[in-house]
């Protein structure tokens, strides 16, 4: 339902996360909705620098790239590069990086996490210092919401075909009255604004100084997408294929500034907005004047000014950022728990991973936004705005370090902003470079007598003390961290249900992706699991005798742990039926020896020696993976779960890996009955689910077979990219 609890502010804040998500993923600044090989061309992969087109190399970050690259033990002002006589092909062969430090077309997620940010600017600071009450929170939902109208929800369904409309009828059901009658009013007089911009005729009177404000933040902050656009110069160095795709919408891109045109409408629109009678001066018109439209009426005017928009301290995004009044008075710090700090998370995220992609077609932004929403669908009344300032912090410092987005986020950073107990919640799911450190960490959760709230364990004073780590091994995971942890693996575990052919070559077949869940990932989340598990079944044998533990947890949050127990083992069977398809598709088997291979594998009347025989033995013939390898259905043998790694044509099984995952798919029988979550029902929704993904799962193969340039942009990953990445 809907409306199952309260829709409070921080509920209806992370609903319009989900939405963005599902509807504004695939759409980009400059062009709007791009194809599956756009978006699979940017699927986060390691490349030779030598691979580069020579053209980025002539643009700011190019050159910074450059200077780190060749030169990393030098102190090398990047301008000073003489690009003409540097042999990038010779120097950079070796050289790999990851992709994710390419800039890109940014998703228009990001207009809503900038309007947002600005309205509560206004919000909070507007009118002299004094706050704008009239900007509420639902007019700040509202105003994320138009970026996402009359677009599908892929979300809302596995097939396509089923998925759900974003319209009034919706926004009412899922935000409420309110947000949905705002939605309307703004979208009324924007679609009015912009066409009086257009025929340049009087603009309509705004009615009221709250919409003023919404329609100036949404122009801004599109603005903002395009000058960024425009100061990468990401047209200039696009491949043919994508170069192609705009020529067909309409875009001139031979011209030496493709982008000026799209600009120079934005910019019009901003300006005209900022006129508007009722927009606030102080906390809105005067930081962007004197920022974002002054830059990029400096570019309209001389086109080489353009490359001042962009870079890691362009004019047009690092000043617009840093001087929006959330960013420059807010102190997120001391309200760690509130829905403000929740909005500058957002800001901080999406200016760290605005170049980041996944291995899958998500980008880094839509992740963050997908786990925020599932936290809502599982917490329920449990839900806070801490659990949500994590997920969206989870990964910025990870992904966003020098390596791999170039932005160079630190904890420290964390900690200057949000405070030291978010600094400490995030290290905690930062991976370190220690490989086992996680599994170490989620044994010592399992063990530990009893579960560790995150208020308790991250004491601001001792956190003020102490050094940060990432992955502390011998601190358990806090209850948001096993959380967080477990949704993560539930959104990465969605994206390859949803795209199984546009991860790279080696994680698009089934030995990295059963390894991955099964050990990886699995050495985790298996523990955290059963230590939820214990913690319910020691609330449920003596209620009594739980609550008058000193480390007990309240019924609110039980009740969302068997939801979220409930949730991760669902997604687990799912993904282990399609690595099972996977297995199936490089032994070249019918549907039929599919069926069965799938029956064998969940039977719990079906030990692992009759297993082997009847399934491993029977079905699966190593002639048939050879033939895969040899027509390039396979690259190697050892992409297959049933061989160890680098084993080569002729060596024998390594079925280990393969009966462990099954043994983990047995035991999640187990706790069902446990759970009592074994009901016919549940049951069938499960098998109508397993039935809806493999037919997906045929779709894609057969669709990449057929077109085998759909996933181009990443099948050519080099062997030495493959084991880097």
């Amino acid at each position: 339902m809907a409306h199952a609890y309260p829709l409070t502010d921080i509920v209806k804040l992370v609903r319009a996360y989900g939405v963005l998500a599902g509807t504004c993923d695939n759409q980009r600044a400059l062009v709007g909705q791009v194809s599956r090989q756009w978006q699979s061309s940017e699927v986060e992969r390691y490349i030779p620098l030598s691979s580069i087109p020579s053209a980025f190399f002539r643009t700011m970050r190019g050159r910074d790239m450059l200077a780190a690259e060749l030169y990393p033990n030098e102190d090398i002002d990047p301008e000073s590069l003489d690009i003409d006589n540097i042999d990038v092909a010779a120097l950079g062969k070796e050289c790999f990086i990851n992709t994710n430090r390419l800039p890109k077309l940014e998703t228009t997620i990001h207009v809503s996490v900038l309007a947002a940010n600005m309205l509560l600017g206004v919000r909070l600071y507007g009118d002299h210092g004094k706050g704008v009450p009239s900007i509420t929170h639902d007019l700040i939902v509202a105003t994320m919401l138009q970026e996402t109208l009359g677009k599908a929800h892929s979300y809302s369904a596995l097939a396509t075909t089923d998925f759900e409309i974003v319209d009034d009828s919706y926004i009412f059901s899922w935000f409420g009255d309110s947000v949905a009658q705002k939605v309307k009013e703004l979208r009324a007089y924007t679609v009015l604004f912009e066409a009086a911009v257009n025929e340049n005729i009087a603009l309509p009177e705004p009615p009221s100084a709250a919409i003023a404000d919404a329609t100036a933040a949404l122009m801004a902050s599109r603005l903002r997408l395009t000058a960024r656009a425009a100061g990468d110069q990401v047209i200039y160095f696009l491949d043919e294929a994508r170069r192609e795709e705009l020529r067909s919408k309409g875009f001139d891109i031979d011209q030496p500034f493709p982008e000026r045109a799209y600009l120079q409408a934005d910019y019009d629109k901003a300006v005209a907005a900022f006129r508007l009678p009722g927009v606030d001066h102080y906390a809105l018109r005067e930081p962007i004047r004197n920022t974002l439209l002054i830059a990029v009426r400096d570019a309209l005017k001389m086109g080489s000014k353009r490359s001042r928009l962009s870079g890691r301290r362009g004019k047009a995004v690092h000043e617009t950022h840093i001087n929006l009044p959330v960013m420059e008075y807010f102190v997120a710090a001391e309200a760690p728990n509130s829905v403000e700090t929740v909005h500058i998370a957002s800001l901080e995220m999406m200016r760290t991973l605005e170049k980041g992609r996944r291995k899958t077609l998500s980008t880094m932004t839509a992740h963050a936004f997908r786990i925020s929403a599932l936290s809502e669908r599982v917490l329920g009344r449990a839900l806070e705005p801490m659990i949500i300032t994590l997920a969206l912090l989870h990964d910025i410092v990870e992904d966003g370090s020098l390596r791999v987005t170039g932005f160079g986020h630190s904890l420290r950073r964390v900690e200057f902003r949000f405070g030291a107990p978010m600094a400490a919640m995030v290290s905690e799911l930062t991976d370190s470079s220690v490989t086992t450190a996680g599994a170490s960490k989620a044994l010592k959760t399992l063990e530990h007598p009893h579960l560790l709230m995150p208020q308790a364990q991250y004491d601001t004073g001792r956190f003020q003390r102490m050094e940060l780590k990432p992955t502390e091994e011998s601190v358990p995971y806090t209850l948001s961290g096993i959380v967080i942890k477990l949704i993560d693996t539930v959104v990465s575990m969605e994206e390859g249900l949803r795209d199984p052919d546009t991860m790279p070559s080696y994680w698009r077949h089934s030995a990295a992706r059963i390894h991955w869940i099964q050990n990886r990932r699995g050495e985790i989340i298996y523990p955290l699991l059963e230590r939820l598990l214990r913690e319910l079944k020691e609330s449920q044998i003596d209620p009594r005798k739980y609550k008058a533990r000193p480390h007990h947890v309240n019924m609110v949050r039980l009740k969302a742990g068997l939801s979220l127990i409930e949730m991760v083992m669902q997604y687990l069977d799912l993904y282990a039926v399609q690595n099972l398809a996977l297995v199936c598709w490089e032994y070249k088997l019918t549907a039929e020896q599919r069926a069965l291979f799938l029956d064998l594998f969940f039977d719990k009347n079906v030990n692992n020696d009759q297993f082997r025989k009847r399934a491993l033995n029977k079905l699966l013939s190593d002639d048939e993976l050879h033939d895969s390898v040899t027509c390039g259905r396979i690259k190697r043998c050892d992409y297959n779960v049933l061989f160890a790694k680098n084993a080569a044509q002729g060596d024998k099984r390594d079925v280990g890996t393969l009966l462990a995952y099954r043994d983990s798919a047995k035991r999640r029988q187990d706790i069902r009955r446990e759970l009592q979550l074994d009901t016919a029902e549940k049951l069938n929704a499960h098998a109508l689910r397993a039935e809806a993904m493999l037919r997906i799962f045929d779709q894609r193969i057969a669709a990449s077979e057929s077109n085998p340039g759909e996933i181009a942009g990443s099948s050519t990953t080099s062997s030495a990219g493959a084991s880097a990445a």
